[in-house]
């Protein structure tokens, strides 16, 4: 069985139709790899943890992934070609735009500064930007890390810190007061032993009968428990004005002692002694008042700080 044999006009019509398909089917390939590769780049795209956005040369943006939406309060069809130099605040928008106009083809750009956030408030970020060569065209890849949290601890340790040192400078101050107030009260007891007590011990040491050291030693040991039970100035308010000698006869009567006693101890005459109590009563201001010396020096001892 013989078949018709084909034209040359025939050959080159299939030639040709073969040929077409070859290169539809070619290009239908790199088709689908640019759409396969457009899926994987978006998918790495938004798999970025941080607010990533793509700009040209121009700074226009070409695309945000969902993280830099979330950021900056606003949908990609919003952000799409807006000037990516907007997306920072003022206050650092010189700054941004210095960075991105002298940074080199494929260098990288790392600075702080603050995002324009949600509703306009300022979002503290770490900021960097790669200038991308592709071919001819050049991109700008910025990457946005959120640091509000990160500063706000800062804030919150300055601020703890400054508390700490406000209690440091206070604790030191109360520590220098107790110490001064120690050395005062010190100094004041002090006086008080060489004023009150050794005065009696020397007239103890000079007193030759026995009954007069026995009386000096009682007074002795009630005015150190006076010292000891009492503030040192229990009676300087009221006895401030008064004359060594005048003031130990203030002590003595307070201490409960008697006139006679009082005169043999200190070695004096009942009318020295009468002498002193109207010249102690004047200085307290307890002429012509129905009041005893031993009841004022009482009520004032009763209403000296404990």
């Amino acid at each position: 069985m013989s078949y018709p044999k084909t034209s040359d006009d025939e050959k080159k019509h299939l030639t040709a139709s073969a040929g077409e398909e070859g290169v539809l089917a070619s290009i239908e390939d790199a088709l689908w790899s640019r759409r396969d590769a457009m899926k994987l780049y978006r998918a790495l795209f938004e798999l970025v943890p941080d607010a990533l956005v793509l700009a040209d040369s121009s700074c226009r943006i070409l695309g945000i992934n969902g993280n830099a939406a979330s950021m900056f309060g606003r949908t990609e069809e919003e952000l799409l070609g807006t000037d990516c130099r907007e997306l920072v605040s003022a206050s650092c928008a010189r700054e941004f735009d210095a960075a991105l106009r002298s940074l080199g083809r494929d260098a990288v750009w790392n600075g702080t500064l603050e995002a324009l956030g949600q509703g306009e408030s300022a979002v503290p970020v770490e900021i960097a930007v790669h200038k991308v060569s592709i071919a001819s065209d050049v991109l700008f890849q910025i990457v946005l890390h959120d640091i509000s949290a990160h500063v706000t601890l800062e804030q919150d340790l300055q601020r703890s810190e400054a508390v700490l040192e406000g209690m440091n400078l206070a604790l030191r101050h109360v520590i220098q007061s107790v110490h001064e107030e120690r050395k005062e009260m010190k100094d004041e007891l002090v006086q008080q032993v060489k004023e009150q007590v050794l005065p009696a011990i020397e007239r103890i040491a000079e007193e030759d009968s026995s009954d007069i050291r026995q009386n000096y030693k009682a007074v002795i040991e009630d005015q150190l428990v006076e010292m000891a039970d009492t503030p040192p100035d229990l009676f300087d308010n009221v006895l401030i004005h008064l004359t060594p000698r005048e003031n130990e006869i203030c002590r003595l009567i307070a201490l409960g002692r008697k006139t006679r006693e009082i005169c043999e101890l200190l070695q004096v005459s009942f009318e020295t002694m009468q002498t002193h109590r109207k010249n102690i009563r004047k200085k307290l201001g307890l002429t012509g008042k129905g009041i005893s010396l031993y009841v004022f020096l009482q009520q004032g001892q009763q209403t000296s700080p404990r």
